[in-house]
C-alpha cells in the first residue's frame, strides 16, 4: 500500500526456526497522535436501548457512531458501511489473554483494564513495540475494540533484542495462564497473534493449545500474512485452534462499469479450508504508542488484529455464557458468521466475523462468486 510505514515488528518470509523462533504478524503505518486524554473522543455519539424480539424476552443492544471500519463491518451482513457499531455485550467480566511484546497498560483505549502477568524475558523492557497493544486494542478498545469492557492480561512471550518470541516462552507462558485462570476463575480467552512454523506443526504448541482447552480457555490464533495455504501454518495448524485470517474490502468495476465494494481476503493472507473466520486486517484503525510509548493510533494490517477482533467477539459472546466450552465458542462464531461474501478464499466456504443482532442473519450465499 502506498505510504507504508515499517515498524520494529519482525515478519515472516519463510519458515522459522521451528521450536527456536516466533514471529508476531501485523505491520503498522500511518500514525495519528493526539491521544493524550485519558477520555478520547473517537466516537461522537453512543446510545442503549433494546430490541424486542418475537419472545418475551428483550436483547440490549449497543450503539455508537465509529471511526473503525473494521467495527462497522462485522456488525452488519452487507456493505455499504454505516458509520455505526451496533453489539449485544460488551465482554464485561471476561479475561483475555494476550501472548505477544508487552501491552501498554497507560493508553486511554485500554487504561484501567489491562493487568500485568507472565513474561518469558523477566530482564526485558516492559514493552518490545506496539503490536500488543494494538492487538489488546482490537480485542477491548474503549471506542476502538469489539468488546470495550474486556480485561486484558498481558503474557509477554517475545524478547525485545530479537523482536521474536520463543517456543520456550509460549509453553511456560501457556501454563502461567493456566495456573492464573484458576486463581482468577471465570470465561476466559486466549489470543496467539504470531506465527511459528509454515511447514508443519510444532508439537509444543499442539500440547499448549490442548492444555488451555482443557481448562476452559479457546485459543484464537493468526492464519499468517503469508500466500500459503493454512494448513501448513502453526500454530493454526493445531487441533482446536481457531484460526482467523484478514479480510479486506476493495472497490472494484461491475457488468455496467461502476464501481462497487466487495470483501475479499487481504492479499498476502494465509488461505483455505482450515481458516476457520475472517475478520477485518487492512488499514484498521487501533491503539498504539510511539517510540517514547506515547499513547498513538495507528492504521495497522494483518491477522494479527484479525485474530484479536475475533477474541473480541468470543468476549462478548462469553460475557452471556461464561460456562461455554472451547467448542461451544468455536461453533458459537462460526454459526453466526456471515457465509460466503468473501471473495479469493481458496475454500468451497467462508465466514465473516458477525457480532449484529441476530435477527438480521441471513441466509447462507452460494459460493458461486469464488
Amino acid at each position: 500500500m502506498r505510504y507504508r510505514k515499517s515498524t520494529q515488528i519482525s515478519f515472516l518470509a519463510g519458515a522459522a526456526i521451528a521450536g527456536v523462533a516466533v514471529a508476531l504478524v501485523g505491520c503498522a503505518q500511518v500514525s495519528r497522535s493526539g491521544l493524550a486524554s485519558a477520555t478520547p473522543s473517537l466516537a461522537p455519539s453512543s446510545s442503549l436501548y433494546s430490541l424486542a424480539s418475537s419472545s418475551a424476552r428483550s436483547t440490549t443492544i449497543y450503539e455508537s457512531r465509529t471511526i473503525s471500519f473494521a467495527l462497522d463491518r462485522i456488525d452488519q451482513r452487507e456493505l455499504p458501511l454505516d458509520q455505526t457499531y451496533r453489539h449485544s455485550a460488551t465482554g464485561k467480566g471476561v479475561t483475555v489473554y494476550v501472548f505477544d511484546g508487552g501491552i501498554s497498560d497507560t493508553h486511554p483505549e485500554l487504561a484501567g483494564r489491562v493487568r500485568a502477568g507472565f513474561s518469558g524475558f523477566p530482564d526485558d523492557p516492559k514493552i518490545c513495540n506496539a503490536h500488543g497493544t494494538a492487538v489488546a486494542g482490537a480485542i477491548a478498545g474503549a471506542t476502538l475494540g469489539v468488546a470495550p469492557e474486556a480485561e486484558i492480561v498481558d503474557v509477554k512471550m517475545v524478547q525485545c533484542e530479537r523482536l521474536r518470541g520463543t517456543i520456550k516462552a509460549i509453553v511456560d507462558g501457556a501454563k502461567w495462564v493456566i495456573e492464573d485462570h484458576k486463581a482468577h476463575p471465570g470465561p476466559a480467552i486466549a489470543n496467539w497473534s504470531f506465527i511459528a512454523d509454515t511447514s508443519g506443526r510444532i508439537a509444543e504448541l499442539d500440547t499448549a493449545v490442548a492444555e488451555l482447552r482443557a481448562n476452559g480457555i479457546p485459543v484464537i490464533v493468526s492464519a499468517g500474512n503469508l500466500e500459503v495455504d493454512a494448513c501448513h501454518v502453526s500454530p493454526g495448524n493445531s487441533p482446536g485452534a481457531i484460526v482467523v485470517g484478514a479480510s479486506a474490502v476493495a472497490s472494484v468495476p461491475g457488468p455496467d462499469s461502476t464501481m462497487h465494494l466487495i470483501d475479499r481476503r487481504s492479499p498476502g493472507t494465509a488461505y483455505g479450508h482450515c481458516v476457520d473466520l475472517y475478520a477485518p486486517g487492512d488499514s484498521v484503525l487501533l491503539p498504539s504508542v510511539d517510540r517514547d510509548l506515547q499513547p498513538i493510533t495507528q492504521l495497522w494490517n494483518g491477522t494479527s488484529m484479525s485474530a484479536g477482533y475475533v477474541s473480541g467477539a468470543a468476549a462478548l459472546y462469553l460475557e452471556t455464557h461464561p460456562d461455554a466450552t472451547p467448542d461451544q465458542v468455536a461453533n458459537e462464531l462460526e454459526r453466526t458468521a456471515t457465509l460466503n461474501v468473501l471473495e479469493d478464499t481458496r475454500s468451497p466456504i467462508s465466514r465473516m466475523l458477525y457480532v449484529g443482532a441476530q435477527s438480521m442473519r441471513v441466509e447462507m450465499r452460494t459460493a458461486s462468486r469464488r
